[in-house]
């Protein structure tokens, strides 16, 4: 199907025939939070002249829309942090995606909404772990809870409702908050989902990560007990990774993504595009493409379609386990 003008060419699949559909652009590396599982507080950002334009970013978009991926999520770090990308997310939409959509802290959303309305931003989700503010500013290292929460609302009261809230799952940290997240979804439009920890962030012997896990089974079964029987939703993307359920007559969702107790690898569509020119096939690895060096050739289009295949043919298989090494690096520096 021909969109906007955009000429499509054979579908991008890897060695294992799955369809290679979504794409995650990382816009920045940078975020004006430090949550203490992305990030440490004296992380070090790349040098500005190491990172994409947006324009390169676009230039890369289009050639994966011509190989047949029809979804792109913007990302970062935070991507409101980065000059211009309300425009960036119009650019998308012009170039015909069916779906744009964000993936944001809150922070900067609020003042941002009627913007990214316009410009045609399909969905927003949201991060946030915890609905007490003083947990908030332990978890982010930030006193912003309150501000996050006004963007959550404000954004109920626009086309993007219902609105994802996504929350990563700590043990001892925000398992006591199971029940009363899931409860949002029972008064509000919100889609709550609960995701596993991964071992990331430096933590290259798994020490805190194993005391701090806790399993989407055990978050289900938590919710379930005190509020009732919980009903699966289907999904509209097979592909997609959060399981997902609703209260009888609860306007909301409530769900998990498992990428550790019960991965989703050989349903996996995505690819991402990391802020300094890389395309990273596969969470559970270290395995970085470059495409920097595509984007700025003299014939972009057809060096990035290169690129893009080459990275579809060492996309792992399912079944991988993170290995030590990729441990080191933060979940801002992968694009999430």
């Amino acid at each position: 199907m021909e969109t906007k003008g955009t000429r499509r060419l054979a579908q991008l699949t890897d060695s294992y025939s799955r369809k290679m559909d979504y794409l995650r652009i990382s816009v920045t590396d940078r975020c004006n939070f430090r949550c203490q599982y992305c990030m440490p507080e004296d992380i070090v950002f790349k040098d500005k002249s190491e990172i994409l334009s947006l324009e390169e970013m676009l230039t890369f978009a289009e050639a994966a829309l011509m190989l047949g991926v029809t979804k792109v999520r913007v990302t970062g770090g935070e991507p409101l942090v980065r000059r211009g990308v309300v425009k960036f997310v119009s650019w998308l939409k012009d170039l015909g995606f069916e779906e744009v959509t964000m993936t944001s802290n809150g922070f900067l959303l609020e003042e941002n909404l009627e913007g990214l309305v316009e410009a045609g931003l399909d969905r927003i989700n949201i991060s946030l772990d915890t609905l007490q503010p003083e947990k908030f500013r332990f978890i982010t290292r930030r006193n912003h809870f309150e501000k996050v929460w006004r963007s959550i609302m404000a954004a109920l009261e626009t086309p993007l409702s219902p609105v994802k809230i996504n929350a990563v799952a700590m043990r001892g940290v925000n398992d006591d908050e199971i029940v009363e997240m899931a409860r949002l979804t029972q008064r509000y439009p919100l889609h709550v989902r609960f995701i596993e920890l991964m071992p990331l962030n430096g933590d290259t012997d798994g020490s805190r990560f194993r005391s701090l896990f806790i399993s989407g089974k055990e978050i289900l079964s938590r919710a379930q007990a005190e509020l009732g029987d919980l009903m699966p939703v289907e999904k509209d993307d097979p592909a997609a990774p959060a399981d997902e359920f609703t209260f009888e007559g609860a306007p909301g969702n409530f769900g998990v993504i498992t990428p550790v107790s019960e991965p989703f690898c050989a349903r996996c569509s995505r690819l991402r595009l990391t802020a300094d020119g890389k395309i990273h096939p596969c969470l559970l690895t270290d395995l970085d493409i470059p495409v920097k060096h595509a984007i700025r050739s003299e014939d972009p289009i057809n060096e990035i379609h290169r690129v893009l295949w080459e990275t579809a043919r060492v996309k792992p298989a399912a079944g991988q386990t993170l290995p030590e090494e990729a441990r080191n690096r933060t979940m801002s520096q992968i694009g999430g």
